[in-house]
């Protein structure tokens, strides 16, 4: 099976890692089907929208082990910076 591309709201990672949420476990199987099927690319933001959303809820342990999980299923090429004329190129695609 050819792996794609995939790029993932951060909800589906604080749901997947903060368990009793709305779709944690729904959550959690879209995270399980990423090695193998699944190659994430992802905004730099998505450490700041995802940590600092556990960081505020649920507190910084679980927030740095979140860090180190992104770490271990983000490949560094594929996390793109955030830069004002990627956020400008990023929104065009809600009208395609």
């Amino acid at each position: 099976m050819k792996q794609k591309l995939q790029t993932l709201d951060a909800y589906v990672f604080v749901a997947a890692l903060k368990a009793g949420k709305e779709y944690s476990d729904e959550c959690a199987a879209i995270l399980r089907k990423l090695p193998g099927r699944f190659i994430p690319a992802e905004p730099s933001i998505v450490y700041q929208e995802v940590c600092g959303a556990l960081a505020r809820r649920v507190g910084m342990d679980v927030a740095r082990k979140a860090e180190r999980f992104l770490d271990s299923v983000l490949h560094p090429e594929l996390v793109y910076d955030c830069t004002p004329s990627f956020c400008k190129t990023a929104y065009t695609l809600y009208r395609q």
